[in-house]
This record gives structure tokens, sequence and C-alpha cells, in this order.
């Protein structure tokens, strides 16, 4: 069990990782300019601006991983019991309306099948336990693309009911969606050279 329990460590630190750099991607970040070291009240405003953009980069991840989170959890239950997943009740647990529940179902299914992929897999760091898993980047990237596919699918369900509450949902959506898949092809670079 301490192995599956490392490797629950490994992935959740990526994982975390992934948010933390999607977040900084997502979010506008403040502009230090010359003027703010001239005059130090606008250098206090900038100062001002980059908290508020550390506090929401900080609830952006947290929020990004409780799907992932739950996710992991459940495939190290699955691989350490072996009993199937149940993916109708992580569904259920998500704050989605329950007209969504398939969509989001569908990610969560991608989801534990791969982390449970990685926990059966081998290595001491995240690509290593990838490239045991997944043998080469071709298989990695169609794993990608099935997890980018399942996304865009509960985006696009949701995305007319957050118009209403959000302004400029489609730029956000847009934006995560673009960047998620950037970075997730980098790391696939890297992992599979």
């Amino acid at each position: 069990m301490a192995e599956i329990n490392e490797k629950h460590t490994l992935i959740l630190e990526h994982e975390r990782q992934f948010a933390n750099i999607l977040a900084s991607h997502v979010l506008d970040k403040p502009e230090l300019s010359i003027w703010m070291i001239i005059i130090p009240i606008i250098f206090v405003f900038y100062f001002y601006k980059f908290q508020k953009f550390i506090d929401g980069r900080k609830t952006f991840a947290e929020h990004y991983l409780v799907s992932r989170k739950r996710a992991l959890d459940e495939a190290v239950e699955v691989v350490s019991t072996g009993r199937e997943p149940d993916i109708e009740n992580l569904a259920a647990l998500s704050d989605v309306p329950d007209s969504f529940r398939g969509q989001q179902a569908e990610v969560f299914a991608v989801l534990v099948e791969h982390f449970m992929k990685l926990l059966r897999s081998d290595g001491e760091d995240f690509a290593s336990l990838v490239k045991s898993a997944y043998g080469d980047r071709m298989n990695y990237l169609l794993f990608l693309n099935r997890l980018n596919r399942a996304e865009k699918e509960v985006n696009t369900a949701l995305e007319p009911h957050l118009q209403k509450t959000l302004e400029g949902v489609n730029s956000i959506m847009n934006t995560i969606e673009l960047q998620s898949e950037k970075l997730r092809r980098e790391n696939a670079e890297r992992f599979f050279p």
C-alpha cells in the first residue's frame, strides 16, 4: 500500500503543478513598470493587484483540483480493493446540474482510467509513471485527446447557463481549454522526447 500512496502523492503533485501553471496562463498577472519604482504609491497598488492575482490563482487551482482529487482517490480505492469504479457517484458529487452529469461522468471515467493506469505502472516520478503506463507519445496523446474532448463537452453544455451569471465566460472557457491542451502537449513532448 505504501507504493500506491507514493504514486498518489506523485500524481497529485503533478495535478497541483498543472493547475497552478494553468491558472497563471488564464488569469491576468499585473505588470511592473518603471513608474511603480519611481512613484511609491503606485508600487503599493501593484502589490495589491499582485496579491489579488496570487489569491485568484490559488482559488482557481483549488477548484480545478477538486474533481482530480476525487477521481484519483477513486482510482486508489479501485486499485487497492479490486472493485469497479463508481463513476456515477463521482459525478453526483459534482456541482453541476443533474442534466450535465452525463458529461461530467465521462470526464471522471477518463480521469479514473488514467489514474488507475498510472497507479499500476512503475516509476519514481510522474514522467516515468506516464512512460510506463502509456509506452509511447502516441498512446499518451490519444488519452489527452479523450480528456480534452470530454472536458470540452462539459464546458459546451455548461456555457449557456454560466453566461447568465458570469460575464465573458466564453473567453474564459476558451482560454482554459486552449492553455490546457497546450500544457498537456508540452508535457507529452517532455515525457516522450
